[in-house]
């Protein structure tokens, strides 16, 4: 199966910014996804199967946002069905970037990370690997966290 990932990178900087596609077909090419988002110039990326259904539009039916902090990898899952993050490590630390956020405790181990992307490469839907937090579950914590860090 074939996976498209979409990288962001120079961001704040709307001039620079580039967004570049790279094929994820094997492992070796999740390793080199993983690479790639742990550059100190990525900002995020976004990943598509394409083994998934294509809406009416024509657009893919889901998407997978990525991010790489330090020993942290960071997902927000969405489809037709669902919209979360997964249930990471407690200690993992929120990302509250202009284009990038995470709500704490949703970032997973780097080795995890890329087990949990070797599954929706082999299977197109959102892995069983770990658990999820739905969106509702923590969007008003965070939201509330996120307004409390920007006043401190």
């Amino acid at each position: 199966m074939t996976m498209r990932a979409g990288l962001w990178t120079g961001l704040p900087d709307l001039e620079r910014a580039e967004f570049r596609y790279q094929v994820v077909a094997c492992p070796e090419d999740v390793d080199v996804l993983i690479a790639a988002l742990g550059r100190p110039e990525c900002n995020d990326g976004m990943l598509e199967h394409f083994a998934r259904d294509l809406d009416a539009d024509g657009e893919s039916d889901h998407n997978l946002v990525l991010a790489v902090r330090g020993p942290w990898g960071y997902l927000n899952y969405v489809d037709d069905d669902f919209t979360g993050w997964p249930k990471g490590d407690p200690d993992a630390p929120y990302v509250d970037e202009r284009y990038t956020d995470f709500p704490p405790g949703v970032g997973l181990r780097l080795p995890l990370f890329r087990e949990v992307l070797l599954e929706f490469l082999a299977t197109a839907r959102r892995p069983t690997t770990v658990d999820w937090y739905d969106e509702a579950d923590l969007f008003h914590e965070w939201r509330v966290q996120r307004m409390a860090l920007r006043e401190a």
